[in-house]
């Protein structure tokens, strides 16, 4: 479960600051509330964990699946690794990491 945590943790600052980086670079409003929304799931996400691991775990694997498909549309459109091939990336990689450790709950 530790290990769930920390997943969390560090995917919800990695898109907090993607999405402060994505608005002052190109100034997106876009990726500013991505990155707001996606790093406020991840935080109830660890928060859950401590009370009901299956919810903290079940809506955080689904906020990762939900932004893996939409890094995975947008990388498909643009064909840049920078910033939705990255991000494709690590939402697959938290996806599984979180998969695995909800079927051990």
């Amino acid at each position: 479960m530790v290990t769930a945590q920390i997943t969390l943790l560090i995917y919800g600052v990695l898109l907090l600051v993607g999405g402060v980086i994505g608005y002052a670079k190109a100034k997106s409003p876009k990726s500013l509330l991505g990155g707001l929304v996606g790093s406020l799931l991840s935080g109830v996400s660890y928060w859950l964990l401590g009370s009901d691991p299956r919810w903290g775990l079940g809506l955080g694997l689904g906020t990762a699946v939900l932004l893996s498909i939409v890094f995975g549309i947008r990388y498909r459109k643009t064909q840049s690794f920078m910033p939705a091939g990255l991000l494709l990336i690590l939402s697959l990689g938290v996806a599984a990491l979180l998969g695995f450790s909800f079927r051990l709950a």
